[in-house]
């Protein structure tokens, strides 16, 4: 009679024990590709959260999802447009999966897979050049106050040589430090004045563009 009530103790031990192991593993085994999955689906949120702090913490001027009419057929979309003090930050968002190598001005460079599958991709700097040097067409801002910069997951390796003080590719997780290197340059800061009116020139593009946008 003992020996019966221990086996049913046990038995109910196991069938409420097991499941609750087996589920524990498969999160174990799930975690990372979930949250890749997770990750994936909403880098650009992601990114935006951590350009937001910076804007927040340095007191800067920032525009999420920039638009404005990249010529007469193409409405383009700029992810961050971050004003600092100094300059204007044109940030487009990147997510890869693999390791990137080659030059900062090559036209493309090179996505690695952790198969060792090798597949060329558009250069991002392509990207930021041609949307910066439309801008400063459009505004007659000075282009050598806009810097350029791609931004990657972290988990991306990158291997590129970046010679370039204007256009840069970086991991996220950097982003922050970047922007104070280039902040700690030794150039004269914009007056209140003068940002102020960047910031509403480039406002007014922005808010023509997404009305552009709304109508099509």
């Amino acid at each position: 009679m003992i020996f019966n009530d221990v086996y049913d103790k046990l038995k109910i031990a196991f069938i409420v024990i097991v499941p609750i192991i087996v589920v524990l593993i498969l999160l174990v085994l799930l975690y990372k590709p979930i949250r890749k999955a997770v990750y994936k689906k909403r880098f650009k949120k992601l990114y935006g959260r951590k350009v937001y702090k910076i804007a927040l913490y340095q007191d800067y001027y920032l525009i999420n999802l920039f638009h404005f009419d990249y010529d007469d057929v193409t409405l383009a979309v700029v992810d961050h447009v971050l004003f600092s003090d100094k300059y204007i930050y044109v940030i487009m968002d990147y997510y890869y999966e693999g390791a990137i190598t080659g030059k900062i001005n090559d036209q493309s460079l090179v996505l690695i897979s952790s198969k060792g599958k090798k597949q060329y991709i558009n250069n991002p700097v392509n990207d930021t050049k041609q949307i910066i040097k439309r801008l400063a067409m459009m505004t007659a801002i000075d282009p050598s106050m806009f810097i350029g910069i791609g931004l990657l997951n972290k988990e991306c390796s990158l291997d590129v040589e970046q010679t370039a003080n204007d256009y840069y590719i970086i991991q996220v997780d950097k982003f922050a430090r970047l922007v104070e290197a280039i902040e700690s340059r030794k150039v004269a800061p914009l007056n209140d004045e003068e940002l102020k009116k960047l910031v509403q020139d480039l406002d007014r593009i922005n808010q023509k563009g997404k009305k552009k946008n709304v109508d099509n």
